[in-house]
């Protein structure tokens, strides 16, 4: 179990001071990794500079592949990587003291192929929510998270979170690694990994004690979580991993089409009763500018639906590209 080395990538583009503190906590780690790479997107040097004036054991690799690139960030420090496990942190994924043994005791079971980590966001609560939802890839071809989840054991899951996920580097390899083409907010990319692990049979866990403490950095690729673009994004991506792993046939397309546009009557829903009944979806009274511009909420949906649209053309191109690539496709 001790003899396995681990190789720690960390992606970041343009934000030094969260690589910093990133770092940091690794360095303050009870067992040190056999590497650290750091793969920088960032269109400027700060990051570059940063590692080579206090971090002269960092392995550093710099790309000029622009926004929205992280699944490419990752092949490139997989393809740098020598260790027997190959461990992705993001840049604003601050690792626990334990983190490393932790990691290792994991995959003291060789019949892991793969160990994604909890997350904890600070949020109250959150260690108890969807414990029994953790990772799945659901039969209407949705996936859950729950990932701050803190199950008390080490459970089997489908996939998991891109800022704290580990693999055996022989497997990885053995599938193609990682791939790419995930653009815009990159959602997904990492379930796409998950899956094409879990499809060739591979068994993949969730370990509580695998931990980082995740602060949520702002994106400096545009927008922010959970706006227009990133639900633009998450319906598209989703869509071109469903045809990618899975293949045009598989009923998790159709599914997935049918509860993702059951799903925008939420937000007819909210509208109407902010017209309605000047109430908004925590009950609170609105205001009446509110009230006049709460149109403006449909706009979301709109958004989304053109995501979905825009997911078949993503996965004819994904899968076009998959086959140049000599991978074998569904």
């Amino acid at each position: 179990m001790t003899a396995l080395t681990v190789s720690v990538i960390v992606i970041t583009y343009a934000r030094p001071q969260y690589v910093a503190e990133c770092l940091r906590h690794l360095g303050d780690m009870a067992e040190k990794a056999h590497e650290i790479i750091v793969v920088d997107g960032s269109p400027d040097d700060r990051t570059r500079d940063l590692v080579a004036a206090g971090h002269s054991d960092v392995v550093y690799i710099r790309h000029a592949l622009g926004k929205g690139t992280m699944p490419e960030s990752r092949q490139l420090g997989l393809a740098t990587a020598t260790g027997d496990i190959v461990a992705f942190i993001d840049d604003d994924a601050y690792v626990d003291r334990e983190w490393l043994g932790n990691l290792r005791r994991a995959y003291a079971d060789e019949s892991v192929a793969a160990v994604g980590g909890r997350a904890d966001n600070g949020i109250p609560g959150e260690e108890w929510i969807g414990l029994g939802s953790i990772g799945r890839l659901l039969p209407n071809g949705d996936l859950t998270g729950y990932f701050a989840a803190h199950s008390g054991r080490a459970v089997v899951v489908d996939h998991f979170l891109g800022a704290n996920q580990t693999y055996r580097r022989d497997i990885l390899l053995s599938i193609g690694g990682i791939r790419g083409n995930y653009p815009g907010t990159c959602l997904r990319e990492e379930s796409d990994t998950c899956l094409r692990l879990t499809a060739a049979g591979h068994r993949l866990i969730y370990d509580p004690r695998v931990l980082v403490r995740h602060v949520a950095a702002p994106y400096q690729i545009g927008g922010q979580r959970f706006d227009r673009r990133y639900l633009y994004y998450s319906r598209r991506n989703h869509v071109m991993l469903l045809a990618r792993v899975f293949g045009w046939r598989s009923p998790y397309i159709p599914r997935y089409y049918v509860t993702a546009l059951r799903q925008q009557g939420h937000y007819f829903t909210l509208v109407g009763r902010l017209i309605i009944k000047g109430r908004g979806a925590d009950g609170a009274k609105a205001s009446a500018g509110r009230r006049l511009t709460s149109p403006i909420i449909l706009t979301r949906s709109l958004v989304e639906v053109a995501g979905l649209v825009a997911g078949v053309w993503a996965g004819v191109e994904g899968r076009r590209r998959d086959r140049r690539a000599g991978v074998a496709t569904p």
